[in-house]
């Protein structure tokens, strides 16, 4: 298996099938764009390039039987690919081995797949893991590509650059790549030019909260509300935080992956809940989704938006 990272240095001509498995869309674009450059496979021609969509085995071999109209490697990049089941599964995976098998292949099959499992017993075929990158890993991609740009990456600056994108890759590409166009990449321009996602705003504030300085915590709050943040889309927010906190906290056999499958967000988002979790006991945190509740309350019952978010963030930070 091929890690994402390791990709370019270890691609090569020789390459007859390759499965980009995973999660992350942004990791297999590349991975694709990685491929099409070593085989100089530009055009979405349908000629060197050809784009097969919930193929059948035969439309896969038809593809790559009719080779590139200019010569040279034809890329075949399939999605939606199905194995059947029951006596035809050991058929199909007995086809694409002899395709993927032979010494005269002029072809690569790119599968854009979920689970590698679809592939199991398939001869001849490079997995390639396109799942979410950890901070560890989007940091290395951070500062492999300053490098090849001529810029020097400061590693504070790379860290709170992944934490600012809630480690969404394509986010950390644009931001990357205006860091490079800029000239400077440290933490000054971190905080100049990029963002803050505002889940990571509200981890900010989390963490004051948590810390239990009242004091910071509310300018951090009034800090965002002078940003045109609103009292109730802040309140919403920072009440999805804290349900995931608990859920982090007493969810202890589920993976981070898993939770943040479970809660639908970012794989980022639970890191940083995973980090405000530590800081709190479980039934400190039912207390503070009872304040929610009782915040929730005077909210709809009208009273001042800004009288009910003061006594929230107080009620808080005093667990």
């Amino acid at each position: 298996m091929i890690k994402f990272l390791e990709l370019r240095e270890k691609l090569n001509d020789s390459f007859v099938a390759l499965c980009l498995f995973g999660n992350d869309g942004w990791v297999k674009q590349r991975a694709l764009s990685s491929v099409r450059q070593v085989y100089g496979v530009e055009a979405d021609d349908g000629m060197s390039f050809d784009t097969l969509d919930a193929p059948t085995t035969d439309d896969i071999v038809y593809a790559c039987m009719s080779g590139s109209l200019f010569g040279g490697k034809k890329v075949v990049f399939v999605r939606g690919f199905v194995m059947p089941q029951g006596k035809q599964m050991q058929e199909v995976k007995r086809k694409l081995s002899k395709l993927f098998t032979r010494d005269d292949a002029d072809y690569c099959v790119v599968f854009d797949l979920d689970n590698a499992k679809t592939l199991d017993g398939v001869d001849g075929v490079e997995f390639v893991d396109c799942n979410k990158l950890d901070g560890a890993g989007i940091g290395k991609w951070i500062t492999a590509y300053c490098r090849k740009q001529g810029v020097d990456a400061d590693p504070i600056a790379v860290r709170k650059l992944a934490e600012y994108c809630l480690c969404d890759m394509s986010r950390v590409a644009t931001e990357t790549q205006k860091l490079i166009d800029y000239g400077k990449f440290d933490s000054e321009s971190v905080d100049m030019l990029v963002h803050k996602d505002v889940e990571y705003a509200v981890y900010d504030l989390s963490k004051l909260i948590a810390s239990g300085n009242v004091q910071r915590a509310m300018a951090s709050y009034n800090g965002l509300l002078a940003q045109g943040e609103d009292n109730r889309a802040l309140f919403g927010l920072l009440y999805n935080f804290y349900r995931r906190v608990y859920y982090v906290k007493t969810s202890t056999e589920l993976t981070e992956d898993k939770i943040a499958e479970c809660l639908g967000v970012k794989r980022g988002a639970i890191m940083f809940a995973k980090d405000v979790a530590a800081r709190y006991k479980p039934m400190q945190l039912k207390r503070a989704l009872s304040a929610f509740v009782e915040a929730d309350g005077k909210l709809k019952a009208f009273l001042d938006e800004d009288e009910v978010m003061t006594w929230l963030v107080f009620r808080l930070a005093t667990l």
